[in-house]
């Protein structure tokens, strides 16, 4: 086995030993089922890049196997291997609350908290040109996910909102062929519904579901988002947009997820800050029985 994979390995054992699994959580059992195995990640890797400690947006490039990422307060694109190393990055902003990523052929998207897209083409390039489109929403919403949706030709932006509030959570559809953002929501996401269905443990805060990164299942076509506060994924039907899955995150193994992602074949990916340590990203294989997730309500 190569020396770096040794190491990747090795990382997978200490995490499964000193976090155990999401079972030892109170109040775990969520609704409906997913195909993939959240209690056992097949690849954890620690991002050694400092600037990631504060990852914020994770997307598949165009690679098998390598993504692109995002950090808060910059505007700068980190291209990742299969070994989470940084082989390029592109600076297309000094400053800004970005907190969403997204390729989409040759063009990369990224987002700021106030609802502000940018389209970076020429990226390969030694100087990249950047697109700056306003939308109708603002730092109020603020905007931490990021995804493509393929149905729509469009963009879906994940409204965090405040999570010491209760009012719907939004997804919005900014569309690529008109370049303009529908403010009618595409999605909507009621809090008080998520606590239903995996309801508070006794030692958790109080706060309300709140997306911190959304992504589109490429296989089932379902809406996935995750939510640092209050560590929560939930799974939304891509035509009804009802809730078919929803269940607690393990803090001890992913303290804080900000990124998700998928690869072509339906491989889940989640990237999280360290909290103060460096910052981190799983890989969740597609099982066989993937294509029967709507199934299962």
């Amino acid at each position: 086995m190569p020396f770096q994979s040794q190491i990747i390995a090795i990382f997978i054992s200490v995490y499964a030993s000193a976090c155990g699994t999401d079972k030892s959580v109170p109040g775990d059992s969520g609704s409906g089922s997913i195909p993939y195995n959240l209690e056992n990640p097949v690849l954890a890797l620690s991002l050694e890049e400092e600037a990631l400690r504060e990852i914020s947006g994770l997307s598949p490039a165009a690679s098998p196997g390598q993504f692109v990422a995002i950090a808060d307060e910059r505007g700068e694109l980190f291209f990742l291997d299969s070994s989470g190393a940084v082989t390029k990055r592109v600076l297309f902003r000094d400053k800004g609350d970005f907190e969403g990523v997204e390729m989409v052929g040759n063009t990369i998207w990224a987002v700021k908290s106030d609802g502000k897209i940018f389209g970076i083409s020429n990226w390969q390039g030694e100087v990249p040109s950047v697109e700056e489109y306003k939308t109708e929403l603002s730092k109020s919403d603020d905007i931490e996910g990021l995804c493509y949706d393929p149905n729509r030709n469009a963009l879906l932006l994940a409204a965090k909102g405040d999570p010491d509030s209760t009012y719907s959570r939004n997804v919005y559809a900014f569309s690529l062929a008109t370049k303009q953002l529908d403010v009618r929501p595409v999605y909507s996401v009621e809090p008080s519904q998520v606590n239903e269905l995996v309801p508070y443990g006794e030692s958790e805060k109080h706060d309300s579901f709140s997306p911190s990164g959304i992504a589109v299942n490429p296989v089932t076509g379902d809406i996935y988002l995750i939510s640092s506060a209050l560590k929560r994924l939930i799974v939304l039907d891509g035509k009804s947009g009802k809730i078919i899955f929803a269940r607690r995150i393990d803090k001890k193994r992913i303290p804080q997820p900000e990124g998700i992602a998928f690869d072509a074949k339906g491989n889940l990916y989640i990237s999280s800050e360290g909290k103060g340590e460096n910052g981190l990203l799983f890989r969740f294989d597609m099982l066989s029985s993937g294509k029967q997730v709507n199934n299962h309500r």
